[in-house]
């Protein structure tokens, strides 16, 4: 009986001891992020300065989108900068942070002279180049509908020069409301697909610190805000 008790206390303690473990901040954090002008200039700054309000370092590693949700879940990597909320369905147990950080709109962009609406995802013929994560993201969306053919590659961040130089006719691309009203229409034109909201994501384990991450971003995201009025009214 008392080689159980204290067999008991012994697993007792172990299992407090690991769980105080992971309630402890971390000193340092990584994250993948996809190549993508807004998440580089604007998103990618936001999630440092929050995280280091916190006490914690961070570091940042492009990867191309179709890994970093699995490099999440075999806990490779503590999150992801920015994924939107249609791409995370097959992941509910990752932690989403709120607020949002981007409403992102995917489209296709399309060479200048062909056919650019939505006629053309109904049509085999047509070659649509795509990552993979957006094509999940359309297979969500128009299930059967969606009859077109697709090229999938890593790089989000060249699909807008493979149609500009003309080594695909059609790709799927993400834009936000800002940056829809600066495409270059003589390159290439677009229409939009769907409107998803995106957020910071952290892997199970860090479930804990969501409320504090939250708090974090919310106030850097305020701050921006005041000094863009600040910017604005001079």
């Amino acid at each position: 009986m008392q080689i159980v008790f204290a067999s008991l206390v012994i697993l007792w303690c172990t299992s407090f001891t690991i769980y105080s473990q992971e309630l402890v901040r971390p000193k340092k954090m990584t994250f993948y992020y996809v190549n993508h002008p807004v998440i580089v200039a604007e998103l990618i700054p936001i999630i440092q300065k929050a995280y280091d309000s916190l006490g914690i370092k961070t570091e940042f590693v492009e990867q191309p989108s179709n890994r970093n949700l699995r490099a999440i879940k075999n806990g490779l990597v503590d999150g992801d900068v920015v994924f939107s909320r249609l791409l995370l369905k097959d992941y509910p147990e990752f932690v989403l942070v709120e607020p949002p950080l981007v409403s992102s709109v995917f489209v296709v962009l399309c060479q200048p002279h062909l056919t650019c609406d939505a006629s053309i995802l109904r049509d085999p013929k047509k070659l649509l180049v795509s990552t993979a994560a957006s094509q999940s993201g359309l297979n969500r969306w128009y299930g059967k509908q969606l009859e077109i053919s697709f090229y999938l590659i890593n790089n989000l961040a060249v699909i807008p020069q493979l149609i500009t130089e003309k080594r695909f006719e059609y790709g799927v691309y993400i834009l936000t409301e800002e940056l829809m009203g600066k495409v270059d229409k003589l390159s290439y034109r677009f229409f939009e697909l769907f409107r998803t909201d995106s957020f910071h994501i952290l892997h199970p384990k860090y479930q804990f610190l969501k409320a504090d991450v939250e708090q974090a971003i919310s106030q850097v995201i305020a701050e921006s805000n005041v000094a863009d009025q600040v910017d604005n009214d001079r």
